[in-house]
């Protein structure tokens, strides 16, 4: 009775402190009663015995306890160091993916203004001289293959020498950037103007016959000599020669360009302002 009236009394400790507790007094019990060592020692000895092995059990296992959760503490760290880690790159690759995804924008608008620039005239917007004559080589090739007809214009603005030196160069940038809005609409979709060098412009005329390409070419000639332009204040306007060709049996490209040339210039000969051959359809 006297050891459990003590252990109430106690203070409320964990279950190890609670245990030692009992020992103690279990101990100092057998101290204070010599006359009861025979029966009752062996009992309480028993009791101590337990006891003490179940200290070392749970001490063995607290140590175990405390070295498990300090391993998991330590895996926890690194864990989240490693997640830390991972975010962190994470992040730094969205921004590199992100930054690459400008740079291949960047390059392919680059890529694709320095194709515009390698084969269009930057003044007037048509092929430059030297993709129109790879669409020409593209054309003739196309046409001998598939013999519907093909021609070509050589065009030229007449006197265009005096617009520079009257009304300067700004008017005749302006007056060539107008000769080309002229003359589109008077081409198909499938049809191909560049500019040849200064004021001489050639045009591509797939799937067309030689009456048919002159028709064209009055067409341009007549939306030409109606424009009027104007030079600050003071009107002026222009007239444009053109010579037209149709590709001829196994004739080549540059043979082509060269026969629309020569009737060019025998329409400058002739007067300008005309087309040659003209098929009796003359200035006017």
């Amino acid at each position: 009775m006297s050891i459990s009236n003590s252990s109430r009394s106690e203070p409320a400790f964990d279950l190890l402190d609670q245990e030692n507790g009992v020992i103690r007094k279990a101990a100092a019990f057998l101290e204070d009663h010599p006359e009861d060592a025979a029966g009752l020692g062996r009992t309480i000895g028993d009791l101590i015995e337990a006891f003490q092995r179940s200290a070392r059990e749970q001490h063995r296992l607290m140590r175990g306890s405390d070295r498990q959760q300090a391993q998991l503490r330590a895996v926890s760290k690194e864990l989240s160091d490693k997640s830390r880690l991972l975010e962190e790159q994470a992040k730094h690759l969205l921004i590199l993916n992100t930054e690459l995804a400008h740079e291949v924008e960047s390059r392919k608008a680059l890529e694709v203004e320095l194709r515009v620039l390698a084969t269009t005239d930057p003044l007037t917007g048509v092929y430059n001289r030297r993709r129109f004559l790879e669409l020409g080589d593209y054309e003739h090739k196309r046409e001998l293959r598939t013999r519907r007809g093909m021609s070509c214009l050589a065009l030229d603005l007449d006197h265009f020498k005096r617009v520079n030196d009257t009304y300067g160069h700004g008017a005749g940038d302006e007056t060539l950037v107008r000769f080309v809005q002229l003359c589109r609409p008077c081409l198909r979709a499938m049809d191909t103007i560049g500019r040849i060098g200064g004021e001489e412009f050639g045009v591509l005329l797939p799937e067309t016959s030689l009456t048919e390409a002159c028709e064209v070419a009055h067409r341009m000639r007549v939306a030409v000599e109606a424009w009027e332009m104007t030079a600050g204040q003071t009107p002026f306007r222009i007239t444009v020669s053109i010579g037209v060709a149709q590709l001829e049996g196994e004739e080549s490209f540059p043979s082509l360009m060269a026969r629309a040339d020569s009737r060019l210039y025998a329409a400058k000969e002739a007067g300008r302002n005309r087309v040659s051959p003209d098929f009796g359809v003359g200035p006017g």
